[in-house]
């Protein structure tokens, strides 16, 4: 275990904030986690926190949902949520691709922490671009293994960090892993030589200040603790990224994420309360309805945001 500084300020002392538990308990080996922040910067992360050789026994394959596609769904919900994750990449792809200059046969795509490769392929598929120029870094093995069997990808089994890429990118892809990354300010730092000089970082992350965040307090499924290792709002997210010559250009919402954060923290909720499964399904449901309406009238209460930096 360690106890990390803050990756902006380099603050050591940071104030106690908010005591979560392990959804998948059975797999860290530790039920509560606490979560801090700096009273500088105002940034929450975990600590103290599992070291980065130790976090990959927090990632059973059998129950993390982004690995999932190397297993045989067997439950109920591993189908739902795979055929729900299924339709909503090409949302993602779409989402990517507007983010920054227009994508052709010639672009070349990064995608950091590419789990099993869907996204990166899709994005590949619909902009007709050669597979030689998709890359992806996942440094789950079975994951990496899927992604370049399956769709012939380019994917590196190793630490972003650890690794020496010979090109830039028009695109460098973050979907849900900065909030992983134990060398989070090395990984920008190399990620931004990385990038072509009109390229675009685009990053989604959980939203610490939305509105689901704060109606479920410490059963929100996004601080996902131990995994999640840093939770953003725009404002540090905006901080972090000024320490690595970048700036956040465009901000925007993700719905389809409002409904799983909603309808997993109410199944938090069901696990350490009991009841029955049906009146919480429903309650998530009408409580991502309300975080939806939330972000709406206010970006900045979404419950996942996307970000577009480039170089300030």
């Amino acid at each position: 275990m360690e106890r990390p500084a803050s990756p902006i300020t380099g603050n050591t002392r940071p104030q106690a904030f908010l005591k979560v538990s392990d959804r998948l308990a059975a797999a860290s080996g530790c039920k509560e986690w606490q979560l801090v922040r700096d009273p500088e910067s105002g940034l929450i992360y975990l600590s103290p926190r599992p070291a980065e050789k130790e976090i990959g026994a927090c990632y059973p394959e059998s129950s993390y949902d982004p690995h999932l596609s190397v297993t045989q769904a067997k439950t109920l919900r591993d189908k739902f949520y795979l055929s729900f994750r299924n339709l909503v990449f090409e949302k993602k792809a779409s989402l990517v691709k507007k983010c920054g200059p227009p994508l052709s046969a010639s672009s070349k795509i990064l995608e950091i922490g590419c789990s099993t490769g869907e996204l990166l392929e899709t994005l590949r598929r619909k902009n007709g671009i050669p597979a030689e120029n998709c890359i992806g870094f996942e440094k789950n093995n079975r994951s990496a293994s899927y992604a370049s069997n399956t769709f012939g990808l380019a994917v590196n089994n190793t630490d972003f960090c650890d690794s020496s890429p010979a090109d830039t990118f028009d695109r460098i892809v973050f979907w849900h892993t900065l909030e992983h990354i134990h060398r989070i300010n090395e990984t920008l730092d190399k990620a931004s030589e990385c990038l072509e000089t009109n390229g675009v970082m685009v990053i989604a992350l959980p939203n610490a200040a939305s509105f689901d965040a704060t109606l479920y307090g410490r059963h929100w499924i996004a601080w996902d603790a131990p995994r999640h290792l840093y939770h953003f709002t725009p404002a540090t997210l905006g901080k972090l990224l000024n320490r690595h010559g970048l700036e956040i250009t465009s901000v925007r919402p993700f719905i389809p994420d409002t409904f799983y954060n909603c309808i997993y923290s109410e199944e938090n909720i069901r696990r350490e309360k009991g009841g029955s499964d049906l009146p919480h399904l429903v309650k998530g449901i009408l409580r991502g309805m309300q975080s939806t309406l939330a972000g709406a009238w206010n970006n900045e209460l979404s419950s996942t945001l996307v970000y577009t930096a480039s170089r300030s």
